[in-house]
């Protein structure tokens, strides 16, 4: 006797969009060109910055730079997340949000590492606000500045001058883009990733000697 295939529709449960945003593919690119996601809703993994990897289990450094929906503010959920559980963009959702079932993620490992996509993709090529993330990512490069932080916490004064002067660069261009650009404060982990000290925790150790955890002034 056959046994009756298993129903693999969405239930709108919620708990995928619990556990975070998803990353952009090529796919998605018509949802940012159009405006149904926009920069204030969208929030940039640099390389280097630790990612919680939801497919594999894993966390650690990232190898890439990727693109994905904001969390809520002070939480994991995806900002389009409602409760009861629902989802604002459903019937205009991302590809990765298509692709998932919570019982069977063979669909989404099948291709959520495959044609993500960057800020390059997305900022128009040529412009200043380009060429000024390229500048930021380029003078805030994560993978050295997790060098210069354990150097610095190896007691080398040098790479912790170094490592305080990135944290400055990058405050200042968070001050810039607003008052220069009109970029909206809600934007700017879009465009330029999260702050510093909360993309990488091992430069807060760095900034504020005497534990990762101290309170700043």
């Amino acid at each position: 006797m056959a046994h009756p295939a298993p129903d693999i529709a969405c239930r709108r449960c919620g708990r995928c969009c619990r556990l975070g945003g998803p990353a952009l593919h090529a796919g998605d690119l018509a949802l940012v060109c159009d405006g149904r996601l926009g920069p204030a809703q969208l929030v940039t993994l640099r390389r280097g910055q630790g990612v919680t990897d939801n497919v594999t289990g894993t966390v650690g450094p990232s190898p890439d730079e990727l693109v994905k929906v904001r969390p809520v503010p002070g939480g994991r959920a995806c900002i389009f997340y409602r409760d009861p559980p629902a989802c604002a963009i459903h019937e205009a959702s991302p590809v990765e949000c298509q692709a998932l079932f919570c019982d069977d993620p063979a669909r989404l490992a099948a291709l959520y590492a495959k044609n993500r996509l960057t800020r390059a993709d997305i900022l128009p090529p040529g412009g200043d606000l380009a060429a000024l993330c390229a500048q930021h990512e380029a003078e805030t490069d994560l993978v050295r500045l997790t060098t210069l932080c354990r150097l610095a916490l190896a007691g080398d004064d040098a790479a912790r001058g170094e490592a305080l002067a990135v944290a400055h660069f990058d405050a200042a261009c968070r001050d810039l883009l607003p008052k220069r650009l009109g970029i909206e404060a809600a934007a700017l982990p879009f465009y330029l990733g999260s702050p510093l000290p909360q993309a990488l925790p091992i430069l807060r150790a760095t900034l504020y000697p005497g534990g990762l955890y101290k309170r700043r002034a």
